[in-house]
């Protein structure tokens, strides 16, 4: 910019100082054979320099509209920047209203359970979602053994309580073991927590009744055996069977109906209605 700032201002001083002397020359000599002679040669000196005279200051307009574009077309990123995370912002806050609504419907329309609501404010650091930690307590009626669910289905089980806060450990732990039932079939057996499975946020489906076929896409729902938690509550879905040499189930691999990734507020079932 300096460069086309300098260069043309000392341009337009010396294609001033050859007009005005041209100027003088006419005035003073008159029109005569001589200042013919010299506006003959002196044009197309003067119109050269004219040319590029114009020349730079279009190219120094270039430059500056170029300038004025770029610092136009940066504000212009940065205003769609901030647009696309204002929307990606109000899409969560629609997806978290839209959870809590869910959350607090399912609270207020079980016969069966008095509930709390809970927020999640830490999970296991490995990754694994094996436990929680919820911002409510013993304060707020939880205590070690309350399920803990969500409206998509079981989270786990509370095994630590503290005034303002409480453990929960999930379905994926290792320690976790759930009676179930296939809804299909209403065959009943055991959902484990697996360390290999939780890797990839699933568990493990086993103990089968002897004579209950299980097929990808079953649907796998609590039994309510043991009273851990109320019967129905869905667990998950089959996406893989495994079978041993005879032919019958070896296992089964959970789909887990909670997406422990996505969790970030829960019910605590602390009572029977």
């Amino acid at each position: 910019m300096n460069f086309f700032s300098k260069n043309w201002k000392t341009t337009v001083i010396v294609i001033a100082a050859i007009s005005a002397g041209c100027f003088v020359f006419e005035h003073f000599a008159g029109f005569n054979p001589v200042t013919t002679v010299v506006n003959t040669v002196a044009s197309p000196v003067k119109n050269g320099f004219s040319y590029i005279a114009h020349s730079l200051e279009n190219t120094r307009d270039f430059v500056w509209d170029m300038r004025a574009y770029k610092e136009d077309n940066k504000r212009l990123e940065t205003e769609n920047i901030k647009l696309k995370q204002e929307a990606r912002d109000t899409s969560a806050y629609k997806k978290e209203n839209e959870r809590l609504k869910e959350l607090l419907d399912l609270k207020d329309s079980s016969d069966e359970f008095v509930s709390v609501a809970a927020s999640v404010i830490s999970s296991s650091q490995n990754g694994w979602y094996q436990t929680i930690e919820l911002n409510k307590g013993t304060v707020s009626g939880v205590r070690e053994g309350c399920a803990v669910i969500t409206p998509e289905g079981v989270v786990g089980t509370v095994t630590e309580a503290g005034p303002g806060y409480s453990i929960v450990t999930t379905i994926l732990d290792k320690s976790s073991v759930t009676g179930i039932k296939v809804s299909r079939t209403e065959g009943t057996g055991l959902v484990e927590g697996d360390d290999e499975f939780a890797k990839k946020h699933k568990c493990k489906l086993s103990f089968l009744d002897r004579d209950t076929p299980v097929i990808v896409g079953d649907i796998i729902e609590t039994s309510g055996s043991g009273g851990m938690y109320p019967s129905g509550l869905v667990i998950g879905t089959v996406v893989r069977v495994s079978a041993n040499s005879a032919g019958t189930l070896n296992y089964a691999e959970i789909d887990p109906a909670v997406d422990f990734s996505e969790l970030r507020h829960v019910l605590v079932i602390v009572g029977n209605k």
